[in-house]
């Protein structure tokens, strides 16, 4: 009994270090012209035509295709049956002013860390519940990504950090209720596909 136990346990610590494997120098990003994202990876895990949903002179928000079936597929029941989805958020720093104020708002504000958003960072992405009834955000995962869109594994984020709408920054605020307006219309018409599927 107890050799059952093990290899479950061994097991389920196999799987977590290759999740956190596959995460750590992971592409998510597609670079296009000027830097900007041409593609980014889902959480359905496919490349999708990113969408933009926010922009100022020093960063630029995407999101992903919500209109594609897999991403409507994968989040239809949790918003049918909670209210709510997982989206993934991506931003492209245009200065590298806007990378350092985003480390050091996470606490990395040394040197290293800094002097990466020169040499280095070009992006953060971001995962997250969202409740668009509570106009709140559960943030599951966020990470910078370096020029070539991969993960960087030192500035990986994955502590679950409860914020309301209110409490982010207004370029995050705007690109959530874009996206939420997108996906609610979205989320409608595929939920009028599915009952006449019935």
């Amino acid at each position: 009994m107890h050799l059952r136990n093990f290899v479950f346990v061994l097991g389920v610590l196999l799987s977590a270090g290759l999740f956190a494997q596959t995460q750590t120098g992971k592409q998510v990003i597609q670079r296009g012209a000027l830097g900007k994202p041409a593609q980014v990876f889902d959480e359905t895990e496919q490349w999708t035509t990113p969408l933009l949903v926010s922009a100022d002179r020093d960063v630029e928000i995407y999101m992903p295709d919500v209109t594609s079936p897999d991403w409507l597929k994968r989040n239809y029941f949790d918003y049918r049956d909670r209210g709510v989805y997982t989206l993934s958020l991506f931003t492209f720093y245009r200065t590298p002013e806007a990378c350092r104020t985003n480390q050091t708002n996470w606490g990395l504000g040394d040197a290293e860390h800094l002097n990466a958003c020169v040499v280095g960072i070009g992006y953060r992405v971001r995962r997250a519940r969202v409740d668009p009834h509570q106009k709140s955000v559960t943030l599951l995962m966020a990470a910078m990504v370096d020029q070539s869109g991969v993960i960087d594994a030192s500035f990986i984020q994955d502590e679950g950090v409860f914020r309301t709408w209110d409490q982010l920054d207004q370029n995050t605020q705007t690109a959530l209720e874009k996206a939420n307006a997108l996906i609610t219309a979205q989320m409608k018409a595929y939920d009028q596909k599915m009952q006449t599927i019935r």
